[in-house]
Order: C-alpha cells, then structure tokens, then sequence
C-alpha cells in the first residue's frame, strides 16, 4: 500500500468520525424524557375515578348542609361543613394533579384520604359514627362516591403505575424547601392547638362527671359539643394532611422511619376515637342533659366517665406523638432499610 492509499484512508476514517453523533448525543433529550415519563393510562382512570368521587363527596355535603338550613338547626357546625367542603375540593385536586405529575406524596394523600372517605362513609351508612346520613339521596350519593372511591384506590397501585413511580427520581417527587418550612410551620401549630382542644376537653369532662350541679354540667357538656362540631374534627383533618405532606414529601419518608410510621397511625387511631367515640359519647350527653336526667347515679354519670377516659386517651396519645417527634427513634423501617437514601438520612 502506497503512502498516499494510507493518507486516502485515515481521511475517510477522519471524516467517517467526524459524520458520527457523539456518545453523549445518544442519550434521551428532554422531549423524549417527557415522553419516557408520560403516566401510564391507569393513572389518568384513577385521576378520573378519584375526581368522581370527590364530587359525589361534595354533593352529599352540599345536601347536608342544605337540610340544615332547611330545618332550622344551622348553626356554627354548619359553617365549619362548609369550610371543610370548600378545603377537601381544593386539596383533592391538587393532590390529583401531584399523582398526574408523578409525585409520591401525591398517590400517598390520595390513598390515605381515599381510604378515610370509604371507612367514614361506612360508618355514616351503618350508622356508627358521626353523622347520619339524611335521606336516600344522600345516601345514595355516599354510595356512588364508594364504586369510584374504590376502582380508583385500585388503580393507583396496579404495576403500571407502580413502575411509572419507581422510574422517577426521589428528588422529584418531594417538595420545595420554601413549601416544606411553610406547611412544618402549620404543621405544627394546627397539632398544638390540637393538644390545647383536647386538654380543654379532658378537663371539661372531667368537671362535668365530677360536679353535682346540672347547670354547671350542662354548660360544660355544651362547650364540649361547640369544640367539638367547629374546631376539633377540622383541627385533627388538617394535623393528619399536613403531618403526611411533610412526612411523604421530604427525605423522611412516611413509612421509611418507625417514629414516622407511629405517628401516622397514632394519629390515625386518635381520629377514630374522636370520631366513633367521643364525639357520640358527647351526643349522648347533651340528649341526657336536654332530658334532664339525674346529675349523678344514672346514665349521665356513666357517659362522663366514659367521655372523660376517652378524652384522657386521646391526650396521653397526642403528647406520645409529640414527644416522639422530638426524640425521632427506632431507626429505619424494614421498607426504609431497602431504600440507601433512607438509611443514611436515619444515620445522621
């Protein structure tokens, strides 16, 4: 081979390499990560079954408090129902997008609210707990936003959405800094306030299971029921929501850490017992009360008592809570031994 065939042929290599695309120009650009990341067609079914349901939620709601206003018997509760409608509607939504925009914390609140929806709509149909429901149509309403409710609790978690989440990045899928100190800071003021109702109400029913005049009784079973329909179910709903936004939406995890985990279902357990039990032992108390019943000896002694260790309950539980926030113990969970990012936050 002559030295110019030699030249010709490095020339050709030379301009072969220079025609070829860098190794780098291979990866995904930003248009093809979209559309890598575009959520599966489980995720838009959910999203809907989701929206389904909360507007049959809602409409059930809307009915309520129209029967209240119907009846005469509108009063501060009723404007609380209406607060809690218009926030529910708001937040549902949100979350719905966060679950669109595939962020875990987003499919977490949607679970979890989901889920409290279908227990407490259960309870309202069989008539435990809380308030009944007026009518057919809202309970056929109730019962419509159970078939949504359901098929899309279902969806969020069939293994094409559960791939699609675990293909996105950690860092992703949490919150902002600047939104994570903002919803801490009410986080933890809505939980202090909390714990000042629930004392308030521990110590109001231990006075009126203790006293022996029907007029100081009567006035304490009131108070109790005044907190209880305005204040104390709206306080513990937005402890629970902003408690998992910062718990699913940060480095800790929601069930990564035991202290995380206890909380959650501490809070969880808190709930239920003011919603099943308090709130109808304090019922059943001012029925007695308007009835006139004896002070002490009878039935009102014993839904007191009842009302007072309950309460004693739900304190000693709140304080745990608070002091296992300050302690943070216990280390990873099984779950967040799987997950490196989780144990080494656990070991700092």
């Amino acid at each position: 081979m002559t030295t110019t065939d030699r030249t010709d042929q490095l020339r050709a290599a030379g301009e072969a390499g220079e025609a070829r695309p860098p190794a780098r120009a291979s990866r995904p650009t930003r248009a093809g990560a979209a559309a890598l990341a575009r959520p599966p067609a489980a995720v838009g079914w959910a999203y809907a079954m989701v929206i389904a349901a909360t507007l049959a939620a809602i409409a059930s709601n809307v009915f309520e408090i129209a029967h209240q206003v119907e009846t005469g018997v509108a009063g501060a509760s009723t404007t609380g129902d209406l607060v809690l409608t218009i926030a529910f509607c708001a937040l549902f939504g949100f979350f719905a997008e966060m679950l669109r925009a595939g962020r875990q914390w987003g499919r977490v609140m949607l679970t979890v609210f989901t889920a409290l929806g279908l227990l407490f709509t259960g309870l309202g149909l069989a008539g435990l707990g809380g308030r009944p429901l007026v009518g057919p149509l809202q309970a056929s309403l109730a019962v419509a936003s159970l078939v949504p409710s359901v098929a899309g609790l279902v969806l969020l978690y069939v293994p094409s959405v559960n791939r699609w989440m675990a293909e996105g990045r950690d860092r992703d899928r949490m919150i902002s800094q600047r939104l994570r100190k903002a919803v801490l800071t009410a986080h933890v003021a809505i939980s202090v306030g909390w714990l000042g109702l629930v004392t308030g109400m521990f110590a109001m029913s231990v006075a009126g299971a203790t006293t022996s005049s029907a007029e100081q009784q009567a006035a304490m079973y009131r108070t109790m029921s005044m907190l209880d329909e305005i204040f104390l179910g709206m306080t513990s709903m937005f402890a629970l929501i902003t408690g998992i936004v910062v718990g699913a939406g940060t480095k800790w995890g929601l069930l990564q850490r035991k202290w995380v985990a206890v909380k959650f279902f501490t809070t969880m357990g808190v709930m239920l017992l003011g919603f099943a039990v308090i709130h109808q032992l304090i019922l059943r108390a001012n029925e007695l009360v308007d009835e006139q019943a004896p002070v002490r000896g009878g039935e009102l002694d014993t839904v007191g008592w009842s009302m007072s260790g309950a309460s004693a309950l739900a304190l000693l539980s709140l304080v745990f809570m608070t002091a296992v926030s300050t302690y943070k113990p216990w280390g990873p969970t099984r779950r967040g031994r799987r997950n490196p990012a989780a144990a080494r936050t656990s070991a700092r």
